[in-house]
């Protein structure tokens, strides 16, 4: 049995995994019941034993558990068997007269603490044997948290929206420069397009506490973009002003938005902060506009989309030869289309001599480094690619994205065990960043570390599920569900049941990883129907689906030569050539 068993309610299971995850990482024996029945049956001889083995018990307390009949057992029994017990707070909380009674004279740690929990298990004679390797999802220092919500496209003709996605982007990327902010990523602003419910209820799930939402309106070269600051807690708008100009003013307008922001929150900026605020890419506002434009079509992920964005970027080029941004932003595009859609050399060639001239430019970090370590993976230079990361890495060592951006690269190359190391880094780093977790379960399980694929299936599910808990039409998580639900718990009917939920998607990527986890159930035929309905779909991706076909031929070869098997072969073989083509 374990020294320290964790008391919770179900309902903040998330913080409780979490909490059991760090102190086993700092060397701690922990015990918590992960039953999913919240009833007096659960409160069972399992847990009375555990108690009795157990040195100290920690409550965390929160309204969930204050109103939980077992966790006032679970206290008052430790109590009576005179163990030490620790009250962690995840939020400020009045105690039951039952829990007061247990509790008091006991002083109370806030979660959020970590350093203050591990010296008061210490002091309960509990030593940690090392430092805690992960931290928790909600952030622990002073940084206040910010959303950039979805502004609104107001103009008179409706399509706009680019324009509107655009200066949101901006926006984050400029104020995620800012240390004393936590600032949600593009991604998860444009998942909230398809929410449904209530701010305040995404603001308590998402531990955010401050929005700036706005609208655009676009006519011509006329803008006006209004926007307004509100604190989530109090139910105040902290600031709320309209500017209005012409396209030449967007930039000024921008930074008088940042600085709002930042006035209104209190927030002191370094030097280099004030400079990264107030840095223009580009003085041309035509280039800038094409610049947004191209963000647009490349998000569609298609070839046409990113043909496109390259047309639009060249042209931004043409207007702007100093523009370092459209530059990489190009090169991007380029590798894209190579990777995906088009093996011609020659788009290699043009991302490296865009990327040699950003460089000439002074631009610096991720944005050159990234696009040069593509360009080279992908022609077999192995090293070069390595080292424009690993470079990035020494001169940024806190930049998660670098990280990730590494962890990608040695997956990408068959370098598993390399590619664990660097997305545990970056998991250190971000926490709570949902593509870092799942794909460094994705590379603990190539690696065949079956013990770390399972850890980091049980991290990762939580934030899925308080994704689809906001989200639950967004098909790409619920497949990343049931692959996690896989790898924690290998082939179990609720897997497969899971699995058979996702056979109507709409989404080729979507359904092309069911086909993949229906081959790792072992039911070939399943596989087979939904690879070819992901393709049906759209997906496009080539080389993924010759990767396929070949593990249906070699893994598991019960369907190869059949008729069904020999369609979705022609379908993949014609879609080769017009890739090629």
């Amino acid at each position: 049995m374990a020294d320290i068993f964790i008391s919770y309610s179900r309902k903040d299971s998330e913080q409780a995994n979490l909490l059991t995850e760090l102190l086993a990482s700092a060397g701690l024996s922990v015990w918590i019941d992960r039953s999913s029945i919240e009833a007096a049956s659960s409160w069972s001889g399992e847990i009375v034993d555990a108690i009795d083995a157990c040195k100290a018990l920690i409550v965390m307390l929160s309204p969930n558990s204050v109103a939980s009949k077992n966790v006032v057992r679970e206290v008052a029994l430790a109590t009576e068997r005179d163990k030490k017990v620790l009250p962690l707070d995840l939020e400020p909380v009045t105690l039951s007269r039952d829990l007061a009674y247990h509790l008091a004279g006991i002083q109370r740690t806030p979660m959020t603490n970590i350093d203050s929990v591990i010296r008061a298990l210490g002091k309960l004679g509990l030593e940690a044997t090392q430092a805690p390797s992960i931290t928790l999802v909600k952030e622990t220092d002073a940084r206040k948290s910010l959303m950039i919500l979805p502004f609104e496209d107001l103009s008179p003709t409706g399509d706009n929206g680019w324009f509107a996605d655009g200066i949101v982007s901006e926006m984050i990327s400029a104020l995620s420069n800012i240390k004393a902010l936590r600032v949600t990523d593009t991604a998860t602003t444009k998942d909230f397009k398809r929410y449904q419910g209530s701010l305040p209820n995404y603001a308590k799930e998402m531990s955010i506490r401050y929005f700036v939402s706005g609208d655009v309106r676009k006519f011509g070269d006329n803008i006006k973009i209004t926007s307004r600051l509100l604190d989530i807690e109090t139910g105040d708008h902290l600031w709320q002003d309209s500017m209005k100009g012409t396209m030449d003013d967007i930039f000024d307008i921008q930074e008088k938005v940042a600085e709002k922001v930042v006035e209104a929150l209190k927030v002191h900026l370094a030097s280099d902060e004030k400079k990264k605020l107030t840095t223009r890419g580009t003085e041309s506002a035509e280039a800038y506009e094409l610049l947004m434009k191209a963000y647009e079509y490349f998000g569609r992920q298609t070839k046409e989309g990113i043909q496109l964005s390259v047309q639009l970027i060249s042209e931004a080029i043409r207007l702007d030869p100093s523009f370092a941004r459209a530059y990489t932003f190009k090169a991007n595009s380029l590798t894209a289309l190579y990777r995906m859609y088009d093996r011609s050399p020659a788009l290699l060639d043009e991302a490296e001599t865009l990327c040699k001239e950003a460089i000439r430019l002074k631009l610096d970090g991720l944005a050159i480094c990234y696009p040069l370590s593509i360009l080279y993976m992908h022609r077999g230079q192995l090293a070069e690619a390595e080292e424009a990361l690993l470079e990035q890495i020494r001169k940024e060592p806190q930049d998660f994205y670098s990280h990730f951006a590494l962890g990608f690269f040695y997956m990408e190359t068959g370098q598993d065990l390399k590619a664990i190391t660097a997305y545990e880094e970056a998991a250190t780093l971000k926490p709570d960043h949902v593509p870092i977790l799942f794909n460094l379960v994705l590379a603990c399980d190539a690696a065949a570390e079956r013990e770390k694929c399972s850890h980091w299936a049980a991290v990762a599910l939580p934030h899925i599920e308080r994704h689809l808990k906001l989200h639950p039409d967004d098909e790409s998580q619920r497949v990343f569900r049931a692959l996690l639900l896989y790898y924690q718990s290998g082939k179990t009917t609720a897997v497969r049941d899971a699995a058979m939920q996702l056979t109507n998607l709409r989404d080729g990527s979507s359904l092309y990883n069911t086909a993949s986890l229906f081959g790792a159930l072992g039911d070939p035929l399943e596989a087979l129907r939904t690879f070819r309905k992901a393709i049906e779909a759209g997906f496009g991706n080539t080389p993924l689906m010759k990767k396929f076909m070949t593990n249906q031929e070699e893994g598991v070869g019960l369907l190869a030569g059949t008729p069904e098997y020999e369609e979705v072969r022609r379908m993949v073989e014609a879609l080769e050539v017009t890739s090629d083509g």
